[in-house]
């Protein structure tokens, strides 16, 4: 019985991520460039730079980088721009308010991209701990933000989002 997906692992050894002259991803192997490319994290919150799918613009599947710290620097640093554009998760640098109002949550922060205002019945389906000190906050609209590291946050910070967590 054969496998239903096979899976494909690109070489890191004769494989190089550029930019194209109009600032499309691109991939160049030992037999092909594939010249407009897209990148998807497989498993984006446990190990966001390991097991990365390439795309090709027509939606096919061209195999999996295992670990992107086995790829040339410059490649390295093409893929993590690219991901930081496909990923956009605004940063915590500050919680200015954490209230509980009749039925909903009011989260009150600040990111690396702006004030935001984040609105939850239940703080506990919302609230995602990504290891020890990392957390994702989603909204009941989907908005997202990102603390990455808890003890990084300033005293007042920490105090407010001890009162939930």
């Amino acid at each position: 019985m054969s496998d239903l997906f096979e899976i494909t692992y690109i070489n890191p050894g004769v494989t190089s991520f550029t930019r194209s002259a109009g600032g499309m991803l691109q991939m160049k192997t030992a037999r092909e460039l594939f010249a407009e490319i897209t990148v998807r994290r497989t498993y984006p919150m446990s190990r966001p730079y390991e097991y990365l799918s390439v795309w090709t613009k027509d939606d096919k599947e061209i195999g999996i980088i295992r670990d992107i710290e086995e790829l040339d620097d410059k490649s390295r640093e093409e893929l993590v721009a690219e991901l930081k554009l496909r990923y956009v998760i605004p940063a915590v640098t500050q919680i200015i308010s954490i209230k509980e109002e009749p039925g909903l949550w009011s989260f009150q922060v600040k990111t690396d991209r702006g004030d935001l205002k984040l609105l939850m019945r239940n703080i506990h389906e919302h609230i995602q701990m990504i290891g020890v000190n990392r957390l994702i906050i989603t909204d009941m609209e989907g908005k997202r933000c990102e603390i990455e590291d808890i003890e990084s946050l300033d005293a007042a910070s920490r105090k407010q989002l001890n009162k939930v967590i």
